[in-house]
């Protein structure tokens, strides 16, 4: 009968599996066996280490220095991670069996089934994950917490993988899952933002099995090349998602990026002003050929003026509203292709099978900024931009997103007597309504001490009247 054999492991190859496995378990689980891991040596050079939240199962396979195939042992997720606190990479790790540490056997089994396995390649793998973003976290719509499998479609590559929260929707048909026996749900979870699975999608193909409705809930499994994950699929019946999609003739206008101009809109959309606003409105301003974006502090300042570089656009020109979280999901996906309709219908980003359907934001003035001219921007295309504006950086040669403005305004440029001045006015303004403040501070100071004043006042009012009646001996 095998016992268990302790391992020796590198600090730099079991913190890094920590980090997944402690998504999974939990310190602070329930149930003790729920807080702890399962290690099991496989052969004298790998140990799988395995953590389990009931609906969640997670292998990890990781490399040891030394160790013998053995019977599994538990250890308390806490204790190993205070074992290995200010070890570093290349350090040993020595993990053995404790006493305290609940038996193995207490430990939960992942679901067991056979089932064909479906190839998953980088770009579907990609694009589950890119789905599981999209996904909702309202505990209300079990069914919109995770992505659907979709095979109802006809043809060559007609089967999707869809994410919407009822605000965005994510979708990918670039696939054809022929294994697949019906559409699922897969669950979101926190461990799909876990580096190594996000890495795994260019090192390694997925393969997905979906086991059949015999045990109840519908189990599947992915395996990657050093990671198995087991789960549950979520039941009920997936909305139907193909309304929300705009008919391709509804578009009035299309404007094709280049996927420089999509990765300097992702990076800057983080940088601007008003993360604080209902709605976080970010505009897409398309003018010339030209793509800015538009953000402001607050809902009494203008819309200060972004441009971000040139773009080819078909149709009228627009200005649009839409969620900065959600604008800046599409363009880091690389949806190079905004379709739009107005200002108060979906827009639309695509590239190839996929696309992203994002619900428009209303803003108060939405109107009055149609034209360039009535955005009020801080300077002038001619003018350039000037360099206090630190919200916006300055597009790089690597991401190709040319500034818009011409050379910048020299020294005698009126403009910077003007900005001077204006610099000097809001200085003035911050000074007198600082000394306001102090002015509201001392009268409430006063008025609150008059107060205490009266009513001390009224005490020796009643105190005499009280020593008036025992000189005068009245009752």
């Amino acid at each position: 009968m095998n016992h268990p054999n302790p391992i020796h492991i590198r600090a730099g190859d079991l913190k890094p599996a920590l980090v997944g496995l402690g998504k999974v378990a939990h310190p602070k689980a329930t149930l003790p066996v729920l807080q702890c891991i399962r290690v099991e040596a496989l052969s004298a050079t790998s140990a799988q280490l395995t953590a389990s939240d009931l609906d969640f199962h997670l292998d990890v396979t990781v490399p040891i220095e030394a160790g013998r195939k053995g019977e599994p042992f538990l250890l308390s997720l806490a204790a190993i991670r205070d074992q290995i606190r200010g070890f570093k990479a290349n350090d040993t790790v020595y993990l053995a069996p404790h006493a305290k540490a609940p038996s193995a056997k207490e430990f939960p089994e992942a679901p067991s089934f056979r089932a064909t396995p479906i190839p998953f390649s980088e770009d579907m793998s990609a694009s589950l994950l890119r789905a599981f973003s999209c996904a909702s976290h309202d505990t209300t719509r079990y069914v919109l917490q995770g992505a659907f499998l979709d095979i109802s479609g006809k043809g060559k590559k007609a089967h999707r993988i869809v994410a919407t929260d009822g605000r965005q929707l994510y979708s990918s048909n670039s696939m054809h899952l022929p294994s697949l026996k019906s559409s699922v749900i897969l669950p979101d979870h926190p461990l799909w933002k876990w580096k190594r699975i996000l890495d795994s999608t260019g090192q390694s193909p997925w393969t997905l099995r979906v086991g059949s409705e015999k045990d109840g809930a519908v189990p599947f499994r992915i395996d990657a090349e050093t990671w198995r994950l087991t789960g549950k699929t979520i039941e009920g019946n997936y909305p139907n998602y193909r309304q929300v999609i705009p008919p391709g003739s509804d578009f009035k206008s299309q404007v094709e990026m280049s996927p420089e101009v999509a990765h300097a809109i992702a990076d800057l959309i983080p940088k601007l002003p008003g993360k604080k606003l209902a709605n976080k409105p970010v505009g897409l301003h398309i003018e010339k050929g030209l793509v800015s974006l538009l953000a402001r502090e607050s809902i009494d300042e203008p819309w200060q003026f972004y441009p971000i570089g040139p773009a080819q656009v078909k149709g009228p020109e627009q200005v649009v509203f839409a969620n900065r979280d959600y604008f800046q999901r599409a363009s880091g996906f690389g949806l190079t292709t905004i379709s739009l309709i107005d200002p108060q219908s979906p827009l639309q980003f695509s590239r190839k099978g996929d696309l992203m359907i994002v619900m428009p934001v209303r803003v108060g003035d939405a109107d009055s900024l149609k034209r360039p001219r009535k955005l009020e921007p801080i300077v002038s295309r001619e003018a350039g931009v000037p360099k206090q504006v630190v919200s916006r950086p300055t597009p790089s040669k690597k991401q190709g997103a040319k500034p818009s403005s011409k050379a910048p305004a020299s020294k005698s440029d009126p403009m910077d007597e003007v900005e001077a001045r204006i610099a000097e006015a809001n200085s003035a303004l911050a000074t007198a309504g600082k000394k306001l403040k102090s002015a509201k501070g001392s009268l409430s100071s006063a008025r609150v001490q008059r107060s205490e004043d009266q009513e001390e006042l009224k005490g020796f009012r009643s105190l005499f009247r009280s020593i008036k009646k025992l000189a005068t001996g009245s009752n």
